[in-house]
């Protein structure tokens, strides 16, 4: 039979939190140990079925091993801890369109995470309910939302750790592999301190253990994290970021880059032969198109009239084809043109001959 403690370990290692991508970027003020046993109750709500917030309970064993407390389990500590957890908030900045004006208003909302939460003295467990205004963010998620495992930021030491690590898994869930955002922004997303305002704080305490955190304790390797400058003020950060185990990622960015190429080397097989007309080099002729396997490019190859030299236009997107097809209209309309005078020139001579003939 498995001890409670074995239990708890793989229901850890098998935790999921699913939230919606506004509450990844809400602001709650949470210590490290406050923002795991909160993520660890979203984990425990089932995000597809659920459609209510129910009266819950969670054992003491399980609490003491989410949060890797050593210490005895007594009731002062777990007292302290439901105190603190009953008082936080859930704080939103979001605008939104006013029916009557037509125009958007900006909206400050703050909301309860739960509804109660309380520990009766003796008792093996805690019980509580999340508030239900709540719902929209974390119950039912069918779209814009972010999942993430509990086991990588369980070890995490900083709850700035915990809340930027939330924010890159959203983004690379939408295939982005960096995040830019204004520094004043993030600190008061993660609502630091005026303490850790000055760079050389906020750079210590927060990013560097940030960087730690992440890179030692989850799934994601922080490869970067880039400053811009307002002058000689750091205004903006950017975090360079990827998957550590991204094998199955890499093969399947490779399978869909392949399709793009494929798609894009059947639409250039049709501008073959064709003519196009460009400022800088005159008329050409499309000849054939190149793709460097080695660098991942692809090229037009066209030949110009004036000279026979070739000239190579790189195609990197969509966009690119619709700069050629300009290219090939222009080429028309010159040749339509030129068409049109040469009937114009043969018009007029013929016009001319009604005139001169003996």
């Amino acid at each position: 039979m498995q001890t409670p403690k074995k239990t708890n370990k793989k229901r850890i290692q098998k935790a999921v939190v699913t939230q919606n991508n506004r509450f990844v970027y809400a602001k709650y003020d949470m210590n490290t140990n406050e923002l795991k046993m909160f993520m660890w109750i979203v984990a425990q709500i089932n995000s597809q079925k659920d459609s209510l917030f129910q009266v819950c309970e969670m054992p003491l064993s399980e609490i003491f091993e989410v949060l890797n407390h050593q210490s005895e389990e007594n009731y002062t500590y777990i007292k302290n801890l439901i105190d603190n957890m009953g008082k936080k908030t859930y704080i939103e900045d979001f605008k939104l369109l006013d029916e009557m004006t037509m125009k958007e208003v900006e909206i400050h909302r703050v909301m309860p995470l739960f509804q109660f939460i309380e520990y009766k003295k003796g008792a093996s467990n805690i019980s509580y309910r999340l508030n239900d205004n709540l719902m929209q963010y974390l119950l039912e998620q069918k779209r814009d939302f972010t999942q993430l495992k509990f086991s990588d930021i369980q070890q995490m030491k900083s709850a700035y750790s915990i809340r930027i690590y939330n924010m890159l898994v959203c983004e690379l869930k939408q295939n982005k592999q960096s995040l830019k955002i204004n520094l004043a922004v993030l600190q008061n997303l993660l609502e630091v301190p005026k303490s850790f305002y000055e760079w050389y704080d906020f750079n210590r305490f927060v990013l560097k253990q940030a960087e730690k955190d992440i890179n030692g304790k989850s799934n994601l390797v922080l490869l970067e994290i880039k400053t811009y400058k307002t002058g000689r003020k750091i205004t903006d950060l950017e975090f360079i970021f990827d998957y550590k185990n991204n094998d199955k990622r890499i093969a399947q960015e490779k399978a869909k880059q392949e399709k793009f190429f494929t798609r894009l080397k059947e639409i250039l097989s049709n501008y073959i032969g064709k003519s196009i007309y460009d400022e800088r080099f005159g008329e050409m002729i499309v000849t054939h198109y190149d793709h460097n396997e080695a660098d991942n490019k692809i090229s037009i190859i066209a030949q110009r009239k004036s000279d026979d030299k070739f000239v190579a236009f790189g195609v990197k997107n969509f966009k690119d084809i619709q700069s050629l097809e300009k290219l090939k209209d222009k080429a028309e309309e010159l040749f339509y043109l030129d068409k049109q005078r040469v009937i114009n020139a043969k018009e007029a001579q013929n016009y001319k001959n009604l005139f001169t003939m003996d």
